[in-house]
């Protein structure tokens, strides 16, 4: 790109504020926007002939775990491939800073486990050595593909103050004083706000509590109070109760941290899960009733279908089920004695039925992905529920019998694609207007599923109905930049940065699902292509073109304190 800059001429300018969208050239230097109009001079210039385009905002993601991956994959694919210039890592409590020199092997350990990822891969592409919020930062700052707004996590505090008592006990009232102390130094370091998470399905490596599950409500409200002194920052939590429909107890907490850190608080998830058709409504409900008493909790949900793939060597989503859980992390003769014992599988049958799992599903809604071995290849996208009547079993026997021939290597897939109902929830929650849009957890569970493509989705099935064109680029963009206090973000104006995407309206699609082993070791993660993007712009540099990296790292840390 040309010192002088760069002309997008003939653009149909989708601003992000919510306005209706206008015919423009748009006119970039020094990594923002000179201007937007008609006929924008471009002297010596690079110019984008843009006419069929839509021109918007990048892209915004406030739910991401990119924490270890933009260190050997700084794109941030494939989030970047549908859009995203901007990421929020750090989220759900896990982050790998601050941590003591000594205490990385833990925290990437517990992040492999709770998030999904392969320790090997981490433990290869990780080239940060431990140290504080800032140190941590600093060693992203100038090797970015996007911006990254970096929350910092309740486990690492807590463990850098307790060590291995805070997967144990609570904290005495030291010790949170402790914490916030670190809180306090991490936020004027840099950090963007302050996540936590109490699921009781988050467990480490060791099958213990992640820390964060061990603080009581006293703890949490107390570490959100330090950020009431850091204008600008923002919390991530995610209650215990999330998933039937919040406590009491957990509501109240919603709104102690909201009244005690006066930011904007983002809960996840309103959703529909199977189990709990209506759990949506309380965890809204608590919105809100922050709303009515001038506190900000801001609820997400999540516009995409996704499936969910697994095999039993390697996944999270059975461990609620200890019949089953407990036997997958046995030695290997004792594994392979339960998983093919009746009276095991009878346990592991009954718990499967209960509807307070985490992940639920029906064995009708289960095929086989992938096999091992060839003579398996035919029974590649098998019905599970047929495959286990002609063979006179119950689905979970058969795909207990054909996992163990395969010393546990046979992928399955879940589908979870919408059915009317969900559908019909989701179209009322894209047009509220506080509703924010993600929960993709990118770069987490790299091999079970991939929500990168949220952004593609809500442009391409929710526009034009229920949504316009103009409505869903807010959604995506103007609005987690407000809640970030992003000002110079997710807008297009001049002097704002030129942070930009550029697509045709007519190819825009999320393309194929995909395994990719690209990642260190070679290990392996799902992916969903995109089409029709055509360009990515990173503070005024093209991080994307057609759909291929440029090799350019334009991105930044940015927060309201950087």
């Amino acid at each position: 790109m040309s010192d002088a800059g760069l002309v997008i001429r003939s653009a149909l300018v989708v601003d992000g504020t919510g306005a209706p969208p206008v015919r423009a050239d748009v006119a970039i230097a020094g990594g923002r926007i000179g201007a937007v109009g008609p006929d924008l001079p471009s002297g010596d210039a690079d110019v984008v002939d843009a006419d069929g385009l839509v021109l918007t905002p990048g892209f915004i993601d406030i739910h991401t775990h990119y924490d270890a991956q933009l260190m050997f994959e700084p794109t941030a694919s494939p989030s970047s491939w549908h859009g995203v210039t901007t990421v929020v890592t750090g989220n759900c409590g896990f982050t790998i800073a601050p941590c003591r020199p000594d205490d990385l092997d833990w925290h990437l350990s517990a992040l492999a486990r709770v998030e999904g990822m392969s320790v090997a891969a981490l433990a290869a592409g990780v080239d940060f050595a431990g140290g504080s919020m800032g140190d941590f930062l600093a060693h992203l700052d100038g090797r970015l593909g996007v911006n990254v707004a970096a929350l910092v996590g309740h486990c690492a505090i807590r463990r850098l103050v307790m060590g291995d008592a805070a997967s144990e006990r609570p904290a005495t009232a030291a010790e949170i004083a402790a914490m916030q102390q670190v809180l306090d130094a991490a936020l004027s370091e840099g950090a963007a706000g302050f996540s936590s998470s109490q699921l009781e399905v988050h467990a480490d490596h060791e099958g213990r509590p992640v820390p964060s599950n061990v603080a009581t409500a006293e703890e949490i409200v107390a570490l959100a109070s330090v950020v009431a002194a850091h204008p600008g920052a923002v919390i991530e939590f995610v209650p215990e109760t999330s998933l039937p429909g919040f406590s009491d107890a957990d509501r109240q907490l919603l709104l102690d941290i909201a009244a005690a850190s006066h930011a904007p608080v983002n809960i996840n998830i309103v959703d529909r899960f199977p189990g709990y058709s209506e759990n949506w409504r309380s965890n809204l409900a608590v919105a809100e009733q922050s709303w009515e008493q001038a506190l900000a909790l801001l609820p997400s949900f999540r516009c995409n279908p996704q499936d969910m793939f697994f095999s039993l060597a390697e996944t999270f989503i059975f461990d609620d089920v200890p019949a089953l859980r407990d036997a997958l992390r046995s030695p290997q003769d004792e594994r392979d004695r339960l998983l093919s014992d009746p009276h095991h599988r009878s346990r592991m049958a009954a718990e499967l039925a209960s509807v307070s799992r985490s992940v639920s599903f029906g064995w009708d809604d289960v095929t086989v992905a992938a096999v091992r071995r060839g003579e398996h290849r035919h029974l590649e996208g098998a019905e599970v529920v047929d495959a286990a009547a002609a063979a006179g079993v119950t689905p979970l026997d058969w795909v207990l019998d054909l996992a163990l021939a395969e010393d546990l290597g046979t992928v399955f897939r879940i589908r979870r694609g919408l059915g009317e109902g969900h559908r019909a929830l989701l179209e009322q929650l894209v047009q509220h207007p506080r509703m924010l849009a993600g929960t993709s957890d990118a770069g987490a569970h790299l091999l079970t599923f991939c929500g990168a493509d949220f952004t593609t989705r809500l442009l391409a099935d929710f526009v034009p109905d229920p949504l316009s064109l103009e409505q869903a680029v807010a959604i995506l963009t103007s609005r987690p930049a407000a809640m970030l206090g992003l000002t110079d973000r997710g807008i297009i104006r001049a002097g704002a940065a030129a942070d930009l995407v550029l697509f045709d309206p007519e190819r825009l699609a999320v393309g194929r699902t995909r395994f990719v082993d690209d990642f260190p070791t070679g290990a392996s993660r799902l992916v969903h292509d995109a089409e029709g993007y055509v360009a990515v712009y990173v503070n005024g540099r093209p991080l994307l073109l057609d759909g291929r990296p440029t090799g350019d790292l334009p991105g930044s840390v940015v927060g309201t304190r950087r």
